[in-house]
């Protein structure tokens, strides 16, 4: 009768411990939960803080291009903008001295006309471009001055 009796507080015993440990188990898992559920609700990840672009500080319009395209048949009319971290030039009303006029409209012109109607058509091909203006704009500025660039007007024939 005392075997029996031991037995049964074992039990007793043993259902308890089972209890504490799914009840651990199920906090646990409730805590990671509600973690994620709060990261994804009000955290954002790094990848989309870096997304979040701020507009540069000063920007210049560049007076139109009509340039043929690399594949001969084709010409591209264009107007834009280069978005700036600080001013460049000291030009009267907020326009470029010639000095800085003509080689950033050189490299504008060179590197659209290095392009061909194919390239330029898609959405895909005018971002590249962008990229690109903004790499070339930069080697020749220094300074990752040139934050962004921007059409303003874009027709291609």
């Amino acid at each position: 009768m005392a075997a029996k009796k031991a037995s049964a507080e074992g039990a007793s015993s043993g259902g308890k411990n089972k209890t504490i440990i799914f009840l651990a188990v199920g906090i646990l898992l409730g805590a990671v939960v509600a973690f994620g559920v709060g990261k994804v609700i009000f955290g954002k990840s790094k990848e989309e803080k870096k997304e979040e672009k701020t507009l540069p500080e000063y920007t210049i319009e560049l007076d139109e291009f009509v340039v043929n395209l690399a594949d001969g048949s084709h010409y591209a009319k264009v107007t834009l903008a280069i978005g700036l971290e600080k001013p460049l030039g000291g030009g009267e009303g907020g326009k470029l001295e010639p000095k800085l006029l003509a080689p950033i409209r050189d490299t504008v012109i060179t590197v659209l006309s290095s392009k061909s109607m194919s390239q330029l058509v898609s959405g895909e091909g005018k971002e590249k471009l962008k990229k690109e203006l903004k790499e070339k704009l930069n080697e020749l500025l220094g300074d990752e001055m040139v934050k962004e660039v921007y059409f303003t007007s874009l027709t291609l024939q």
